[in-house]
């Protein structure tokens, strides 16, 4: 148990610190009053209710007595008739089975499969400061396992990413193939 002694002196230390920090700002001679900082700002800006409208002319006579314009039924401008669909409409089954042709014509490069996604996005950093349009891709392979894919591409002519893949693999160290661009699995 604490003496009557540490108690007294622990209490000194109290009070000391206390008139060491307050007692500065309250002697400094500053009329500091925190209400000064603050400012009311209005709800809703004053306006007044007086509208500014135009005068209103005093002389009608003078507008009322002109002739109004008169128009001819047939004044030169032509109405367009409606046209009737035509018969070479195509069906949703149709640009279905095209757009799907077109989607598997791109091809990408796959330059491997890693399971370290750090190493993948240092390469895409690398691949695209050299000016090739990299990416990854995550996938899971046959036992489960997330894999990153790193690809580059995708190009409508196969023979053009077959010719980067010597470049590629300078730039890289990694020796790719060229795949079927799949945008969506």
């Amino acid at each position: 148990m604490a003496s009557q002694l540490q108690n007294r002196i622990v209490g000194t230390l109290i009070v000391v610190a206390l008139a060491v920090i307050i007692l500065p700002d309250l002697l400094s001679g500053k009329n500091y009053n925190p209400d000064d900082d603050f400012q009311v700002s209005p709800l809703r800006p004053e306006t007044s209710a007086e509208m500014n409208a135009p005068e209103f002319p005093e002389d009608f006579s003078e507008r009322a007595q002109r002739e109004p314009r008169v128009f001819a039924e047939d004044d030169g401008f032509a109405i367009p008739e409606p046209q009737e669909a035509g018969l070479n409409n195509t069906t949703a089954g149709d640009t279905e089975s095209v757009s799907s042709e077109v989607m598997n014509e791109g091809w990408v490069i796959q330059l491997g499969a890693f399971r370290n996604a750090e190493r993948v996005s240092e390469i895409v950093t690398e691949l695209r400061a050299e000016g090739y349009s990299a990416y990854s891709r995550n996938t899971r392979n046959s036992n489960g396992d997330l894999l990153t894919l790193l690809m580059v591409g995708p190009d409508v002519n196969a023979a053009r990413l077959e010719a980067q893949l010597a470049q590629l693999e300078e730039i890289s160290g990694l020796s790719g193939r060229v795949v079927e661009y799949r945008p969506v699995e």
